[in-house]
């Protein structure tokens, strides 16, 4: 594992301000559910993915959007102290912070409302005062939760500078698969690659749905994809190369940041070099402790940590091979 330089990593996404309250279960329509405990936190896919970076080493700079607003003073905030470059982050005086509200049961399982206000807001303008932070980066990181045009002014602007694209298509939005040539990465969750793919699991075995919908989502122009796979690892398929990396078996409390935290390891080990499989495995074990730890920002690793679920696990092997 390369950790012998600092990578360059410049997340572009949302920021939001969470509400978590955790019950038994999640309640059904038109039910309510007496909960145990809540908790407000910074958060956003974006955001999350940037604090991750930083915890695992990286130089990171944050791009998305903001209101003029308490929420948004608490947002900035909060990246500065996980010392994130925050010039990027732009305020809105017309549109007030994104906000979420989660919900998490003692499985771990979540129900999540999204709001985004700001983080739909970018404009041209906004991500042309973006675009030199995209172009000092190693790796450009981004998701789905903001406009989609401004994703893709930011993903080409990125491979007009020869930086390297991961993009997480999260969540799944219509005309979306059209910004997938533009990175050198996506990244879905099963459900993500289910949309995207109109692959449904079926009664077909977990590789074999996998190579489906990769090969859908490849059709669709992704050069590369990994599909994250929760408690199950995750797979890799380049159409030549396919390979499942196995998990590392935890304690999960809470999978609503492990996605993030795969993504951020994923893209630094990427950008320093690492082979496919070694990014795969360091960020299933990132993702796995995120999993293990409760709320979002609070659960995402450092990179101590990460290397320390490694050490303290058997080698997980993988699975599959040059096709």
């Amino acid at each position: 594992m390369n950790v012998s330089r600092e990578a360059r990593v410049c997340v572009f996404g949302d920021l939001l301000y969470d509400c978590f309250v955790w019950a038994d279960r999640l309640p059904r329509v038109g039910e309510t559910v007496t909960g145990f405990r809540n908790g407000f936190f910074a958060g956003g896919k974006g955001g999350n993915q940037a604090v991750a970076a930083a915890r695992l080493g990286a130089r990171t700079t944050m791009l998305g959007k903001i209101g003029r607003d308490s929420h948004g003073e608490f947002l900035r905030g909060s990246l500065r102290e996980s010392h994130i470059e925050d010039a990027g982050v732009l305020s809105d005086s017309e549109h007030p912070t994104g906000t979420c509200c989660v919900h998490v049961d003692r499985k771990g399982d979540n129900a999540i409302i999204v709001v985004p206000l700001a983080n739909e807001s970018i404009s041209a303008d906004d991500t042309d005062r973006m675009i030199p932070f995209i172009r000092d980066a190693d790796v450009f990181l981004c998701q789905l939760q903001t406009n989609l045009d401004a994703v893709e002014r930011c993903l080409r602007a990125a491979r007009d500078a020869g930086v390297m694209t991961v993009l997480n298509p999260a969540p799944a939005k219509p005309g979306a698969e059209q910004l997938f040539h533009l990175a050198d990465y996506i990244t879905p969750n099963e459900t993500e690659a289910e949309s995207f793919s109109r692959c449904p699991q079926g009664t077909l075995g977990l590789d074999d749905w996998c190579g489906q919908s990769a090969a859908v989502l490849l059709r669709q122009g992704a050069r590369r994809v990994v599909i994250t796979l929760g408690k199950q690892g995750s797979y890799y398929s380049d159409g030549a190369e396919a390979l499942r990396m196995p998990p590392f078996p935890v304690d999960a409390v809470d999978s609503t940041a492990a996605g993030d935290a795969f993504n951020a390891a994923f893209a630094i080990q990427m950008a320093l070099g690492a082979g496919i499989g070694e990014a795969m495995r360091y960020a299933n074990a990132a993702g796995a402790v995120a999993a293990s730890r409760h709320g979002s920002r609070p659960s995402l690793p450092t990179r101590e940590d990460v290397l320390a679920l490694m050490a303290r696990a058997e080698q997980p092997r993988s699975t599959g091979g040059t096709r």
